[in-house]
């Protein structure tokens, strides 16, 4: 019986059932897209990969270096590093570019499953990424970098495009401006949801362009430099929810130590 529970997690997991990954308390639920963006190819966003799962596509992620991807900590449960690869350098999730395997997954020694603090999770790839205009690191932001309100900032994954809709096989992008944290925490206190100095904000308070759970681990940038993964939100694209992100700034001494960048 322990043994058909298992698997039938095992395969919930690999078809991207929420329930595996999220289900706490003070977390609201993400519904899995890229809503209101337009289809891009991965030259325009050379530093994104796809995160999988027994060669299915689990998560988002962005290179660093050739040796290392960045994504969501809630992206892992309890299945081994080794069913783990990348694909870089594909606009497709499915197809083309490089699979690497991945060696080993550092998550922030901080990372809360409850709320999500410190959602942030590194991968040491097995062997070493080829670069190229279709594979390429995203440079990092500095210690607690600040971001101010209204900046323009992109995101990109293969979210499905539509509620309850399938998921696009060609990499999907989105404009969304940065909200501060105070006003982000006030609207998410209402749901009694709490947005922590290791998070970050983006997103229009009219809704209608967001990213959310089937984009987990996805990069958010500003002007070519990596400034967030995607993490949690209510719903998506919903008015006054705007996503919210693991900020890689205040993370950036964790990065470091991993690493060497």
């Amino acid at each position: 019986m322990k043994f058909l529970i298992i698997l039938a997690l095992m395969f919930a997991t690999i078809l991207g059932d929420s329930t595996i990954d999220i289900t706490y308390a003070n977390v609201p639920l993400l519904d899995g897209r890229i809503v209101g963006g337009s289809p891009v190819t991965i030259e325009d966003c050379p530093y994104q990969v796809s995160v999988q799962l027994l060669g299915s596509h689990r998560c988002g992620g962005a290179i660093i270096s050739d040796r290392y991807v960045i994504t969501a900590a809630h992206c892992f449960t309890i299945w081994p590093a080794s069913w783990h690869t990348i694909r870089a350098g594909s606009s497709f999730h499915n197809s083309g570019g490089q699979v690497v395997g991945v060696n080993a997954i550092y998550n922030h020694p901080n990372f809360n499953r409850a709320n999500l603090d410190f959602d942030i999770s590194i991968l040491h790839l097995s062997s070493p990424l080829s670069f190229g205009p279709a594979a390429a690191p995203i440079p990092l932001p500095t210690q607690n970098q600040y971001y101010s309100d209204d900046t323009p900032a992109v995101v990109s994954g293969w979210g499905a495009l539509i509620e309850n809709g399938t998921a696009p096989l060609q990499l999907q992008a989105v404009w969304v401006p940065i909200v501060n944290n105070v006003r982000c925490g006030a609207l998410y206190e209402v749901e009694e949801y709490d947005v922590t100095d290791s998070m970050l904000c983006a997103g229009y308070m009219s809704g209608g362009r967001d990213a959310c759970q089937g984009d987990s681990g996805g990069p958010l940038v500003i002007n070519g430099q990596l400034i967030g993964i995607v993490s949690w939100g209510e719903g998506c694209a919903r008015a006054n929810f705007p996503g919210v992100y693991a900020s890689v700034s205040y993370s950036r001494s964790f990065i470091t130590d991993i690493t060497g960048i």
